[in-house]
């Protein structure tokens, strides 16, 4: 039996939970159905390094800026000031999460129209005695899944836009599900912004957003 699921949250910055919840029932035993796509809109799946290309690249973004963006995460987490201004200066991490960063590590996944002239420093670690240990769970940052949990996935959406501080993250995520053999679309807006899909009502309308809910519909048309 298949089921469908569909993967859609509008600000992109919500889909960490949805993709963990697909990660979990396809490696459950008790989960009867075969679930038969996601989709990821601009979606935001990693916390554990913010600066990236896109992160200094959109740093003062027309929708979200950069600090705005750190703001929401860090208040997710806790409402501690401590860690919003450790994650603007990329130093929140634990030396003990060393290891992950090469899971999203921009300069090994990243295509080279996106890494541009940047150049790949690690965060610095161990800076603060504080721990916030959900920072490396994969329900806040599905990009730290390793590989045998990437390639169980179903045929996967991913839809990124060049003017997004998150751009990265999704096209991150394009590279590993690629690598694992699970099959991607990705369509790439080069003049998008983040959450472009919800400018298609009445007072904004975006005749860029209306391409994206028309690029997104032809797909699961594809593969409904």
């Amino acid at each position: 039996m298949w089921c469908c699921l569909f993967l859609y949250l509008g600000l992109g910055f919500g889909q960490g939970d949805t993709s963990l919840c697909l990660f979990q029932v396809q490696n459950d035993p008790e989960f009867k159905h075969k679930i038969k796509t996601q989709a990821l809109l601009y979606p935001a799946l990693q916390v554990i390094d913010c600066h990236l290309p896109s992160h200094q690249e959109n740093e003062h973004g027309v929708v979200i800026t950069k600090d705005l963006a750190i703001k929401f995460v860090s208040l997710y987490f806790t409402n501690d000031e401590i860690l919003y201004q450790a994650m603007r200066r990329n130093e929140h991490m634990p030396l003990e999460s060393r290891h992950l960063f090469k899971l999203v590590n921009w300069s090994t996944f990243l295509p080279e129209k996106f890494r541009k002239d940047y150049v790949y420093t690690e965060p610095i670690l161990g800076r603060y005695n504080y721990s916030w240990p959900v920072l490396t769970d994969i329900r806040a940052s599905p990009l730290l899944a390793n590989d045998s949990w990437l390639q169980n996935l179903p045929p996967t959406y991913v839809l990124t836009c060049q003017y997004d501080i998150v751009r990265d993250d999704g096209v991150m995520y394009v590279s590993r599900l690629q690598n694992v053999g699970v099959q991607v679309t990705h369509d790439h807006i080069e003049n998008g912004i983040h959450g472009a899909l919800s400018y298609t009502e009445f007072p904004l309308y975006l005749r860029l957003g209306f391409r994206i809910r028309d690029m997104y519909i032809s797909w699961l048309d594809k593969n409904l």
